[in-house]
């Protein structure tokens, strides 16, 4: 393997440690000469929960983010096309690798805080995140043309939120379709590399009006904070293209987190139900599209959830070094 193809798939690599949905992992790849081909899996789509596609591309372009970030690190820049081609659903980015710059400190930063970020599924320190970080995670999701609306302690839309979460919840938990969905992607069999452990779930929590993904209660359950930070991702639009723009800011977002040792957790189901995605922008007089609802704070590191140890390829082909290209 030469220096390139090594360069490629550290860069694949480290866009495998991507969040996504339950850990789906919905992404697959094919490479050629200088490009990266980025398509979504539709055999890891959550078919119930997720009929339009939308969290699969949010997963994608969190994907797509690393990508971008691991290419610095390798002084090369990502020349990215998001869905270049309307008539095919499937296709998230062309991505075309470029010699670039050696990175900045920031860049850097930024790329080994992929190694770092986890999903925390345990209560939080119990107050809200400081401001100067806050902004700086806000600025993050910005720049990838997303906003970031929080909802702090003292917001007087909070308590309607926290009901639409457990509203949509319930609604969750009596619809068989979707426990079974669920349960297929938090079982747990030696060597399987994505879905949700069991042992990562975390316990069931025992107040009501806490903002987290309501999972079985096996586990037991224990009191969680109520005074963290709460964070609706929006975008302006809700096509395709503003999907895996706001998987992008999600994890442009996440990874700045991460440098100041902040985690998130993700209420999911409130935006899964169309009803209660609805309400949730009335809720809080939104005039862009909510695509992601999470809570911010301070935990101890999470393990990692098991990931593939590569993505999957469609098809892989041999990489032609630049130096080799013939010139104009």
């Amino acid at each position: 393997m030469d220096i390139v193809d090594a360069r490629v798939e550290r860069i694949l690599n480290a866009a495998g440690d991507a969040p996504s949905v339950l850990n789906t992992q919905p992404w697959r790849v094919a490479t050629s000469d200088r490009t990266v081909t980025l398509r979504a899996d539709p055999s890891r789509q959550l078919r119930h929960s997720d009929p339009q596609g939308r969290e699969m591309l949010i997963s994608c372009g969190a994907f797509l983010f690393n990508a971008r970030v691991a290419a610095r690190r390798e002084s090369l820049t990502a020349v990215v096309t998001v869905l270049p081609d309307p008539e095919d659903d499937l296709l998230v980015a062309q991505i075309t690798l470029e010699p670039g710059d050696d990175p900045g400190d920031d860049e850097l930063e930024l790329s080994v805080a992929i190694e770092h970020r986890t999903t925390s599924r345990v209560p939080f320190e119990d107050r809200p995140l400081p401001a100067d970080v806050l902004v700086a995670i806000q600025r993050a999701a910005y720049a990838e043309g997303a906003s970031m609306r929080t909802i702090q302690p003292s917001d007087p839309s909070r308590p309607e939120v926290l009901a639409l979460v457990r509203r949509a919840e319930a609604v969750a938990a009596e619809d068989m379709a979707a426990r079974d969905e669920e349960a297929a992607w938090t079982a747990t069999w030696p060597g399987r590399d994505d879905g949700i452990p069991e042992h990562l779930l975390g316990r069931a929590p025992t107040n009501p009006d806490a903002p987290v993904r309501r999972f079985n209660a096996s586990r037991g359950r224990e009191p969680f904070e109520r005074h963290s930070t709460l964070a609706v991702l929006t975008t302006p639009g809700d096509s395709p293209r503003d999907w895996v723009a706001a998987g992008q800011a999600l994890e442009h977002a996440l990874l700045v987190a991460t440098t100041h040792f902040v985690h998130a957790s993700f209420a999911t189901t409130v935006l899964e139900n169309p009803t209660t995605r609805h309400d949730l922008r009335q809720a809080l007089s939104l005039h862009a599209y909510p695509q992601m609802l999470m809570r911010l704070g301070t935990s101890p590191q999470a393990e990692h959830t098991p990931r593939r140890t590569r993505p999957r390829h469609d098809a892989v082909r041999p990489w032609t070094p630049w130096r080799s290209r013939p010139t104009a």
